[in-house]
C-alpha cells in the first residue's frame, strides 16, 4: 500500500493496532498485541514503535493478571515474550526503512528528475529519501553507493564532498533549518567527480501536512559557478577602475542628479586637501565654491548655477585653491549621464591643473614686447612681405646688409610698390622668380640659396627660408622671411667637393679593393678596382641597390669557403670587433683567386658601429707559394722520419708494450677466472673482451706504422670524450683501487664530439693517467688523488685537463723531450707520443707544476678535427686540403 500523507498512515496504524488488541482481549491471547507493535513501527518510526512495544508489553501483563494466570507465568515465558516483541519491533524497522526508500524512491522520482540541477528530498529528521540521479553523476557514486550513504548518515550524505572551507558553515544551516523549519539558502562549493570543486547555490523548504507538521524536505542545488566567476571578474575590474581613477593625473569627482557628492579621486582629495568626512557633509559644490578665487567666485557661482539648470555640459577656467593655500588656473569640464528617456543620472567632472600652461601664455605675451628688439638683434636677416607679395619690412640687420629701407604704406594699391628684385644675382633672378611665383600661387612654405647684392657691391649667397602666416579663414595675410649668409658655407663646400672629386680619383686608382658597408655590413659602395676586377656593377646607394650589391659580392665567394666566410663576418659584426680572413674570390675572368679580406669598424661616442671600412688583397701569389712551401715542409718531415727509424722503433716498441701487457695481464686473469671454484664466467668474459680490445689496440699501432712512410690520412670520426674517459678509467680500474687513488671526473653538460682518431686519442688519455698512477710510487701522501676535467672552450675548442696532487715534475719544460724520463724503468717517449698526435689533431699538449704539490697536463682539440687553422697574426685561414697525421 502506498500513503501519501501522514494522516493516511496514522490512520491505517491505528486501526490496524486496535484489531490487534481487540483480537489479544477476545482471544485471551497477549501475542495479538504484537500486531500493534509492528504497524506503530512501520507508520510511525522506530520511537513510536519501541513506545508501544513497551506499552504493549505492560498491556499483556494486565491481560494476564485479570486472567489470574498472572502468578503461574513463569520468568522464560515472559523473556520469550518480551524478547519476541522487541524482535518483531527491529525487523520492522529495518524493513521499514528499505520499504519506504525504495516505495518513496519510485513515488516522487519522476518528479524530482525534472529538477533543474541536483535535485534532492528528504524525511522531517534529515535522513535523506531520494537523490536525483544528476547528483550521483556529479559527484561520481553509484545509486548503490548513494544509497549506503543516506542509510548511514542522518545529518547530510554530501557532507564529505563539501569544501573543507564550506563544510561547517554549510551543515550548520542544515542543522537550523531542519531545527526551526525555516527555508535553506546556501552557497558552498561542492567536488565534482574529477576533483574538481564548483559552486553550487543549495535551496530547500519544508513539505507540511494540514497540521502544518513537516512531512519532508524537498531541495534544489544549483551550480553558480560562472555566476562566482563574473563577480569575482566584476569586482577585480571594479578595483582596477578605482585604482586607475585614483592614480590618474586629474582631479575626478562624481555626483547624483541634485548635486550631491557620489565619489571623488584620491587625487582630487590631495589637491584640495579635504577629507572625504568633509565631502560627505559639506558637498563637493561647497568645497569647489569655497576654493574658488574671491575675484571669481561670483561669476563662477552663476555660470555654474545657469549650466546646471540648463542640463548641458559645460566647460569654465578659473582659479582654484590648492591644499597649500596657492591659487593655481584649472579648466573644469563637467558633462552629465543620461538614461534612455534624457534624465539625468550622474554628473562626472574632471578638473585639470593648467596652472603652468597659464604662466607660459601670459609669459608669451610679455615676451611680444621684446620680440621686436629680437627681431633686430638676430643674426639673421629678416624682412616682410604683404600677403600680394611686396616687401614692406627690413630687420635693422638686413638694412644694414642692404643699405636699404623699406617705408612703404601697405594701403596703398599703386603699381610702384617695390619688390627689390633688382638685388638678386642676374644668373639666379630668373629661378628665384619663378620659386616666388609659384609659392604665392599655391600658399606654400619656400626654401630657395641664391645671390643676393649688398651695400658694398658684393654677391653673397644667402639660404633663404619664407613662411606664410594665415588669418582664421586660411588666408595669407603675410610672409615671413629669414634670410642667413652662407658664403663662407658655399665656398667651404665648393672646396669639399673638389677634395672628394680628389679623394674619389685616390681610391678608384689604389691598387686594391675598398668597400664601404653599413652598420649591418650590407656593402654600400665599392671602387672602381674591385668593380673592374670582380665585374660588379655600380649601383646608386638606396635600399634596392644595397640589396643587390650585396648578394653580388657574396656570389663572388668560392663555394667551399662561404660558410666560413659568413660565420666568421657575423662574428665581428655581432662584436664589433674589426675583421679579417683569407679566402677565394672569384674574378671577372671567372678564375678564383685568394684574397686577404679586412675591415674595420668606424664607432660613434658611444661605441656603437655607424659603417665598415673594407679592403679586398690578392694574395693568391703569396698563398700558393706558401702551400709549396709546405709540401717541401712535408716531404722533408717524411725523409727525416725515414732517417730517425731508430727513434721510431723505440716509440713502436713503447706503443705495442702498453696493449700487449694488458693482453698477458688479462690472458693470465682469464685463466684464473676460469680455474677457480666453481669458474666466473661472467668476469672471464669480461677479461676476454678487454682481451680482444688490448689485441685490437696493439693491431692498430702496427696499422699505424704502415701509414708512416705513406701519404695517406688517418679516418677521424665524431669521439665523445666522455665515453673515452670513461673506458680509460675501466680499464685502469684495478690500478687506481691497488693504489688507493680516488680518481674525480668533472664533465660539462652539453661536451660535444670531436673529430679524431678515437683509438689516438684514448692512447693518449691513457698514457697521461696512468702517468699520474705511477707518479703516487714510493711517495708517502695520504690521500692521493687524480681529477679529469673537460670542458668546452670559447669558440670550437675542448680542453681536457689530467691534474693530481703528486710530487709533480722535476723539470717541467723537458717534460716532451723524447727519451727524457725520471723513472728508473721509462723510455722517455710516451709525452712526446701524445704530444705528436695531439698536434696532428690540431691541438697542443702542456705540462706543468701545481703550487706546491701536484702536476697538471692539459691538451686542446679543435672540434672541427683541425680543418681550421690560424695563421700566426691570429687571423683565420680557410683551408680546403685535407689535413695529414704527420707525427705519431
Amino acid at each position: 500500500m502506498d500513503f501519501q500523507t501522514s494522516q493516511q498512515r496514522r490512520l491505517f496504524a491505528i486501526s490496524a493496532s486496535a484489531v490487534g488488541v481487540g483480537a489479544a482481549i477476545i482471544l485471551n491471547e497477549p501475542v495479538g498485541l504484537l500486531v500493534a507493535v509492528a504497524f506503530a513501527t512501520i507508520c510511525f518510526g522506530w520511537r513510536w514503535g519501541a513506545a508501544t512495544a513497551f506499552g504493549m508489553s505492560i498491556a499483556a501483563a494486565a491481560l494476564l493478571w485479570a486472567e489470574g494466570v498472572l502468578a503461574t507465568a513463569n520468568v522464560g515465558g515472559w523473556m520469550a515474550y518480551a524478547i519476541t516483541t522487541f524482535g518483531i519491533w527491529a525487523v520492522i524497522s529495518s524493513y521499514r526503512s528499505i520499504s519506504f526508500y525504495d516505495q518513496v524512491y519510485k513515488t516522487v522520482r519522476p518528479t524530482l528528475e525534472d529538477i533543474p540541477g541536483l535535485g534532492w528530498s528528504a524525511y522531517p529528521d534529515g535522513r535523506m529519501r531520494f537523490v536525483n540521479p544528476a547528483a550521483t553523476e556529479f559527484v561520481g557514486i553509484t545509486p548503490e553507493e548513494m544509497k549506503q550513504r543516506m542509510e548511514g548518515t542522518n545529518t547530510a550524505w554530501w557532507e564529505p564532498f563539501i569544501h573543507p572551507d564550506d563544510r561547517a558553515r554549510s551543515i550548520a544551516l542544515w542543522h537550523n533549518s531542519l531545527k526551526t523549519g525555516e527555508p535553506l539558502i546556501d552557497e558552498q562549493r561542492v567536488r565534482r567527480f574529477d576533483g574538481t570543486y564548483r559552486w553550487f547555490r543549495d535551496t530547500a523548504i519544508a513539505s507540511r501536512d494540514e497540521n502544518g507538521e513537516i512531512t519532508a524536505w524537498y531541495g534544489s542545488t544549483v551550480d553558480i559557478t560562472d555566476k562566482k566567476d563574473a563577480e569575482a571578474a566584476l569586482k577585480a575590474s571594479e578595483q582596477q577602475l578605482r585604482e586607475l581613477t585614483d592614480t590618474v593625473p586629474a582631479l575626478i569627482w562624481r555626483a547624483y542628479p541634485d548635486g550631491k557628492t557620489a565619489y571623488v579621486n584620491k587625487q582630487l582629495v590631495d589637491w584640495f586637501g579635504v577629507s572625504k568626512e568633509q565631502l560627505e557633509r559639506d558637498g563637493l559644490d561647497n568645497l569647489l565654491m569655497v576654493a574658488v578665487h574671491p575675484d571669481e567666485q561670483r561669476e563662477v557661482q552663476e555660470t555654474v548655477n545657469r549650466r546646471f539648470s540648463a542640463r548641458k555640459s559645460f566647460r569654465l577656467k578659473y582659479r582654484n585653491r590648492r591644499a597649500d593655500g596657492a591659487y593655481r588656473w584649472t579648466n573644469v569640464t563637467v558633462q552629465p549621464l543620461l538614461d534612455r528617456e534624457g534624465d539625468i543620472v550622474q554628473w562626472y567632472g574632471v578638473l585639470l591643473d593648467i596652472n603652468d600652461e597659464i604662466e607660459a601664455l601670459n609669459a608669451l605675451r610679455r615676451s611680444e614686447t621684446e620680440t621686436r628688439l629680437i627681431v633686430d638683434t638676430v643674426p639673421s636677416l629678416i624682412w616682410l612681405m604683404s600677403g600680394d607679395g611686396f616687401v614692406y619690412y627690413f630687420n635693422e640687420r638686413m638694412v644694414e646688409w642692404t643699405g636699404i629701407e623699406p617705408k612703404e604704406d601697405l594701403t596703398k594699391q599703386s603699381g610702384t610698390r617695390p619688390t627689390y628684385a633688382e638685388l638678386i644675382h642676374p644668373d639666379d633672378n630668373k629661378r628665384i622668380s619663378a620659386e616666388f611665383k609659384n609659392a604665392f600661387e599655391h600658399g606654400t612654405a619656400l626654401h630657395t640659396k641664391g645671390r643676393l647684392l649688398r651695400k658694398d657691391g658684393q654677391f653673397r649667397w644667402l639660404d633663404t627660408r619664407v613662411e606664410p602666416l594665415r588669418d582664421e579663414a586660411g588666408a595669407i595675410i603675410r610672409w615671413y622671411g629669414v634670410s642667413i649668409d652662407i658664403e663662407d658655407e658655399v665656398r667651404a663646400q665648393t672646396a669639399l667637393r673638389e677634395s672628394e672629386r680628389y679623394l674619389q680619383n685616390l681610391i678608384d686608382s689604389v691598387p686594391v679593393g675598398i668597400v664601404l658597408s653599413d652598420d649591418e655590413g650590407h656593402p654600400v659602395y665599392v671602387n672602381k678596382r674591385l668593380v673592374d676586377n670582380n665585374g660588379l656593377v655600380a649601383f646608386h646607394q638606396t635600399e634596392g641597390a644595397r640589396t643587390k650589391m650585396n648578394l653580388a659580392t657574396n656570389d663572388l665567394v668560392h663555394p667551399d669557403d662561404k660558410e666560413a666566410v659568413e660565420r666568421s663576418w657575423a662574428t665581428a659584426r655581432q662584436k664589433g670587433k674589426a675583421y679579417a680572413m683569407r679566402y677565394r674570390q672569384r674574378r671577372v675572368d671567372g678564375v678564383y683567386r685568394w684574397i686577404e679580406d679586412r675591415s674595420e669598424p668606424f664607432l660613434d661616442d658611444d661605441g656603437k658601429v655607424l659603417q665598415w671600412y673594407g679592403v679586398n688583397l690578392d694574395i693568391d701569389d703569396e698563398v700558393k707559394a706558401r702551400e709549396a712551401l709546405r709540401i717541401a715542409d712535408d716531404r722533408l718531415a717524411r725523409a727525416s722520419r725515414t732517417v730517425s727509424l731508430s727513434e721510431l722503433s723505440v716509440s713502436i716498441a713503447h706503443d705495442l708494450n702498453q696493449p700487449l701487457q694488458g693482453v698477458v695481464s688479462n690472458v693470465r686473469a682469464f685463466k684464473n677466472w676460469l680455474n677457480a671454484k666453481p669458474p666466473n664466467f661472467e668476469r672471464a668474459i669480461r677479461t676476454a673482451e678487454w682481451i680482444v680490445r688490448d689485441a685490437e689496440v696493439a693491431a692498430e699501432v702496427v696499422n699505424r706504422i704502415r701509414t708512416i712512410f705513406s701519404q695517406s690520412a688517418y679516418r677521424r670520426d665524431p669521439v665523445s670524450l666522455r665515453s673515452v674517459i670513461e673506458y680509460v678509467k675501466s680499464s685502469l680500474a684495478d690500478s687506481l683501487i691497488a693504489g688507493k687513488i680516488k680518481l674525480n671526473i668533472i664533465l660539462d653538460g652539453n661536451l660535444p664530439d670531436a673529430l679524431a682518431d678515437r683509438m689516438q686519442i684514448e692512447q693518449v688519455v691513457l698514457n697521461l693517467l696512468k702517468n699520474s698512477i705511477e707518479a703516487f710510487e714510493g711517495t708517502k701522501i695520504r690521500a692521493p688523488s687524480i681529477e679529469i676535467r673537460a670542458n668546452n672552450l670559447v669558440g670550437e675548442i675542448l680542453k681536457v685537463s689530467v691534474r693530481d696532487n703528486g710530487p709533480g715534475f722535476a723539470a717541467p719544460e723537458k717534460a716532451f723531450d723524447a727519451f727524457y724520463t725520471t723513472k728508473v724503468e721509462g723510455h722517455g717517449i710516451g709525452l712526446a707520443i701524445c704530444r705528436s698526435i695531439i698536434e696532428a689533431h690540431g691541438g697542443q699538449l702542456s705540462a706543468a707544476n701545481r703550487g706546491k704539490s701536484g702536476a697538471v697536463v692539459s691538451f686542446t682539440l679543435p672540434i672541427d678535427g683541425g680543418q681550421t687553422k690560424r695563421s700566426f697574426d691570429g687571423e683565420m685561414i680557410v683551408r680546403t686540403t685535407s689535413v695529414k697525421n704527420d707525427r705519431q
